[in-house]
């Protein structure tokens, strides 16, 4: 009896079969990659988003504290530098009085509007409150 020897071995890969691999190793890794980037986005954005609160409630919590004849406009240089806000976040705040433009009315309540802003990834991030501060007897 002879045997017959099969010069078409079953064992290993083709060339289809890498390339077939490859492509879905590739599809996979670009998926994973771009659910990544948008999960580093999302966090980064929420980090960005509870510093600028944090930096809010400690500004407005300090000009609970002062007197109301120092709450003016020009106070946003001061807690840049008081409370350490790095040069990327913009700071603005505003002060009107309550009764601007009314007449007989008293200067009791000032308005106080806070904006906190950041760039990140080319989008404006921004954190605005209004706050009053009463004039105390």
């Amino acid at each position: 009896m002879k045997k017959r020897i099969n010069a078409k071995s079953e064992k290993g890969f083709t060339m289809e079969d890498l390339i077939i691999a490859l492509f879905v190793i590739t599809l996979f890794a670009g998926l994973i990659a771009t659910t990544m980037y948008s999960v580093y986005q999302t966090n980064a954005r929420a980090t960005v988003t509870a510093q600028m609160t944090t930096y809010a409630v400690q500004i407005l919590e300090d000009i609970d504290k002062i007197a109301y004849e120092e709450v003016n406009s020009d106070l946003a240089s001061k807690y840049r530098g008081k409370f350490a806000i790095p040069d990327g976040y913009g700071l603005e705040i505003n002060v009107s009085n309550y009764g601007d433009g009314t007449p007989n009315v008293e200067d009791v309540i000032k308005i106080v509007n806070l904006k906190i802003s950041y760039t990140l990834a080319g989008e404006n991030e921004e954190f605005t409150v209004t706050r009053l501060k009463i004039k105390e007897a």
